[in-house]
Protein backbone atom coordinates (compact mmCIF):
# COMPACT_ATOMS: atom_id res chain seq x y z
CA UNK A 1 0.00 0.00 0.00
CA UNK A 2 2.86 2.36 0.84
CA UNK A 3 4.47 1.59 -2.51
CA UNK A 4 1.37 2.79 -4.38
CA UNK A 5 1.37 6.09 -2.46
CA UNK A 6 5.08 6.64 -3.16
CA UNK A 7 4.62 5.97 -6.87
CA UNK A 8 1.64 8.31 -7.03
CA UNK A 9 3.65 11.03 -5.27
CA UNK A 10 6.59 10.64 -7.67
CA UNK A 11 4.36 10.71 -10.76
CA UNK A 12 2.16 13.57 -9.50
CA UNK A 13 2.64 16.88 -11.33
CA UNK A 14 4.29 19.71 -9.46
CA UNK A 15 2.01 22.71 -8.81
CA UNK A 16 2.33 25.29 -11.53
CA UNK A 17 4.21 23.07 -13.97
CA UNK A 18 3.06 21.68 -17.27
CA UNK A 19 3.38 17.90 -17.55
CA UNK A 20 6.01 16.95 -20.15
CA UNK A 21 4.83 14.50 -22.76
CA UNK A 22 7.46 12.16 -24.22
CA UNK A 23 6.85 13.44 -27.75
CA UNK A 24 7.22 17.05 -26.57
CA UNK A 25 10.46 16.49 -24.65
CA UNK A 26 13.19 18.38 -26.56
CA UNK A 27 15.94 17.14 -24.20
CA UNK A 28 14.85 13.53 -24.76
CA UNK A 29 14.90 14.03 -28.51
CA UNK A 30 18.37 15.56 -28.37
CA UNK A 31 19.60 12.75 -26.11
CA UNK A 32 18.23 10.14 -28.53
CA UNK A 33 19.79 11.96 -31.50
CA UNK A 34 23.13 12.09 -29.69
CA UNK A 35 23.01 8.36 -28.91
CA UNK A 36 22.22 7.50 -32.54
CA UNK A 37 25.01 9.76 -33.78
CA UNK A 38 27.50 8.18 -31.37
CA UNK A 39 26.49 4.67 -32.49
CA UNK A 40 26.83 5.62 -36.16
CA UNK A 41 30.26 7.13 -35.55
CA UNK A 42 31.40 4.00 -33.68
CA UNK A 43 30.24 1.81 -36.59
CA UNK A 44 32.06 4.08 -39.06
CA UNK A 45 35.26 3.91 -36.99
CA UNK A 46 35.14 0.10 -36.86
CA UNK A 47 34.52 -0.17 -40.62
CA UNK A 48 37.40 2.20 -41.34
CA UNK A 49 39.78 0.23 -39.11
CA UNK A 50 38.75 -3.00 -40.85
CA UNK A 51 39.35 -1.48 -44.31
CA UNK A 52 42.79 -0.18 -43.28
CA UNK A 53 43.80 -3.64 -42.04
CA UNK A 54 42.57 -5.26 -45.27
CA UNK A 55 44.46 -2.71 -47.37
CA UNK A 56 47.67 -3.31 -45.41
CA UNK A 57 47.34 -7.06 -45.91
CA UNK A 58 46.74 -6.79 -49.64
CA UNK A 59 49.27 -4.00 -50.31
CA UNK A 60 52.05 -6.47 -50.96
CA UNK A 61 49.98 -8.69 -53.26
CA UNK A 62 51.35 -7.25 -56.53
CA UNK A 63 54.98 -7.59 -55.46
CA UNK A 64 54.41 -11.13 -54.21
CA UNK A 65 52.73 -12.11 -57.48
CA UNK A 66 55.92 -11.03 -59.27
CA UNK A 67 58.00 -13.27 -56.99
CA UNK A 68 55.96 -16.40 -57.72
CA UNK A 69 57.44 -17.13 -61.19
CA UNK A 70 60.93 -16.81 -59.70
CA UNK A 71 60.03 -19.38 -57.07
CA UNK A 72 58.59 -21.66 -59.76
CA UNK A 73 61.84 -21.42 -61.74
CA UNK A 74 63.95 -22.17 -58.66
CA UNK A 75 61.83 -25.25 -57.97
CA UNK A 76 62.25 -26.40 -61.56
CA UNK A 77 66.01 -25.88 -61.34
CA UNK A 78 66.16 -27.93 -58.14
CA UNK A 79 64.00 -30.72 -59.62
CA UNK A 80 66.14 -30.98 -62.74
CA UNK A 81 69.56 -30.66 -61.16
CA UNK A 82 71.86 -33.01 -62.96
CA UNK A 83 75.64 -33.09 -62.69
CA UNK A 84 75.89 -29.60 -61.25
CA UNK A 85 78.45 -28.71 -58.63
CA UNK A 86 77.29 -29.43 -55.10
CA UNK A 87 78.15 -25.92 -53.88
CA UNK A 88 76.07 -24.36 -56.65
CA UNK A 89 73.07 -26.56 -55.85
CA UNK A 90 73.42 -25.79 -52.14
CA UNK A 91 73.44 -22.06 -52.97
CA UNK A 92 70.25 -22.39 -55.00
CA UNK A 93 68.63 -24.39 -52.18
CA UNK A 94 69.62 -21.68 -49.68
CA UNK A 95 68.10 -18.93 -51.85
CA UNK A 96 64.93 -20.99 -52.26
CA UNK A 97 64.67 -21.55 -48.50
CA UNK A 98 65.11 -17.83 -47.85
CA UNK A 99 62.36 -16.97 -50.33
CA UNK A 100 60.01 -19.51 -48.75
CA UNK A 101 60.73 -18.03 -45.30
CA UNK A 102 60.12 -14.51 -46.62
CA UNK A 103 56.75 -15.56 -48.03
CA UNK A 104 55.73 -17.38 -44.85
CA UNK A 105 56.66 -14.37 -42.71
CA UNK A 106 54.39 -12.20 -44.86
CA UNK A 107 51.32 -14.44 -44.62
CA UNK A 108 51.77 -16.43 -47.84
CA UNK A 109 50.74 -20.09 -47.70
CA UNK A 110 50.96 -22.75 -50.38
CA UNK A 111 47.73 -24.49 -51.32
CA UNK A 112 47.80 -28.20 -50.48
CA UNK A 113 47.24 -30.50 -53.43
CA UNK A 114 48.76 -33.91 -52.73
CA UNK A 115 45.96 -36.52 -52.48
CA UNK A 116 43.40 -33.76 -51.85
CA UNK A 117 39.95 -33.58 -53.39
CA UNK A 118 39.61 -31.05 -56.19
CA UNK A 119 38.20 -27.74 -54.99
CA UNK A 120 37.60 -25.12 -57.73
CA UNK A 121 38.10 -22.34 -55.19
CA UNK A 122 41.74 -23.41 -54.67
CA UNK A 123 42.61 -25.50 -57.74
CA UNK A 124 42.53 -25.14 -61.51
CA UNK A 125 42.12 -28.48 -63.32
CA UNK A 126 44.19 -28.67 -66.49
CA UNK A 127 43.60 -32.35 -67.26
CA UNK A 128 41.48 -35.27 -66.15
CA UNK A 129 43.11 -38.70 -66.35
CA UNK A 130 42.12 -42.22 -65.44
CA UNK A 131 43.87 -43.56 -62.34
CA UNK A 132 43.48 -45.86 -59.37
CA UNK A 133 42.57 -42.94 -57.10
CA UNK A 134 38.93 -41.95 -56.52
CA UNK A 135 37.29 -39.52 -58.92
CA UNK A 136 38.12 -35.79 -58.47
CA UNK A 137 41.24 -36.55 -56.42
CA UNK A 138 44.32 -34.54 -57.39
CA UNK A 139 46.85 -36.79 -59.12
CA UNK A 140 49.59 -34.31 -60.09
CA UNK A 141 50.48 -30.67 -59.45
CA UNK A 142 51.80 -28.63 -62.39
CA UNK A 143 52.10 -25.30 -60.60
CA UNK A 144 51.78 -24.44 -56.93
CA UNK A 145 48.97 -22.24 -55.74
CA UNK A 146 49.34 -19.55 -53.10
CA UNK A 147 47.13 -17.76 -50.60
CA UNK A 148 47.72 -14.35 -48.97
CA UNK A 149 46.01 -14.00 -45.58
CA UNK A 150 43.39 -16.58 -46.55
CA UNK A 151 42.71 -15.13 -50.03
CA UNK A 152 43.77 -17.04 -53.13
CA UNK A 153 46.31 -15.08 -55.18
CA UNK A 154 47.12 -17.94 -57.56
CA UNK A 155 45.22 -21.18 -58.03
CA UNK A 156 47.14 -24.46 -58.03
CA UNK A 157 47.25 -25.96 -61.53
CA UNK A 158 46.57 -29.69 -61.22
CA UNK A 159 45.59 -32.93 -62.93
CA UNK A 160 42.61 -34.71 -61.40
CA UNK A 161 41.50 -38.31 -61.47
CA UNK A 162 38.59 -39.47 -63.61
CA UNK A 163 38.39 -42.65 -61.55
CA UNK A 164 39.10 -46.22 -62.61
CA UNK A 165 38.64 -47.19 -66.23
CA UNK A 166 35.66 -49.50 -66.69
CA UNK A 167 36.37 -52.67 -68.61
Amino acid sequence: MADKKQKAAVNAPVKGSVPIQPENDPMGEMRELLQRTQAQFENYRKQTEKRVIEMEQMASKQIIEQFLPIIDNLELALKNKCDAKDEFVQGIELIYAQLKTLLADNGIETIKTTNELFDPYFHEALMKVESETPENTIVEEFQKGFMLHGHVIRHAKVTISAGKKEQ
